[in-house]
């Protein structure tokens, strides 16, 4: 139960802030420093989807139909991309937000929290990949598709009109040496 509420404040948290559709009339062009992570996010989405749809909606994807080949993708994907994703956000993203954003310290604990919720589910799927798959992947693709709406909708549009140019240029070069560093991510 405690995951459905974190869902749904999530959720409350991006209509409350005004975020509507990938495309709102309010977008900003993403500023380069965050591109790598918004393309990152681009495929978490992709992710996302298939789980809670528990299939793909392109007929040539290549996604399994059986639900526990799809906790083997998903445990891929946390493997060679999310982790590090999130260590990437964790230890350069959060911190420039938290200090120049507003509210932005309260915004990215709860990320963080997200963050550990995800990792626990990953942990829970590695010691039982067979029971309540269904449910317990369309609770994680829920998650991670509302997480990555709250970074991209509300905490990096707020990023790019506090941060100055100078500082997201360094961000930028932090998140490239850090993904250059780690075989296989695909920032």
């Amino acid at each position: 139960m405690e995951l459905r509420r974190l869902i749904a404040s999530a959720k409350t948290t991006i209509r409350v802030n005004g975020a509507r559709g990938a495309h709102a009339s309010n977008a900003m062009k993403r500023h380069p420093g965050l591109v790598p992570l918004s393309r990152d996010h681009h495929h978490g989405l992709v992710l996302a989807r298939r789980l809670i749809l528990g299939r793909s909606t392109n007929p040539r994807a290549d996604w399994p139909a059986e639900r526990a080949q799809q906790v083997a993708r998903l445990i891929d994907f946390f493997e060679t991309d999310l982790r590090r994703h999130f260590e990437i956000e964790e230890a350069h993203v959060f911190p420039a937000a938290a200090r120049d954003v507003r509210d932005g310290a309260s915004r990215t604990r709860a990320l963080i929290a997200e963050h550990e919720v995800m990792r626990g589910m990953v942990r829970d799927l590695l010691a039982d990949p067979t029971s309540r798959l269904a449910e317990r992947l369309t609770a994680f693709g829920e998650l991670l598709e509302t997480h990555i709406h709250t970074e991209e909708r509300i905490l990096f549009e707020q990023m790019q009109a506090a941060c100055e140019p100078e500082v997201l240029e360094d961000l930028g070069a932090r998140i490239a040496d850090a993904a250059a560093d780690t075989p296989g991510c695909r920032l």
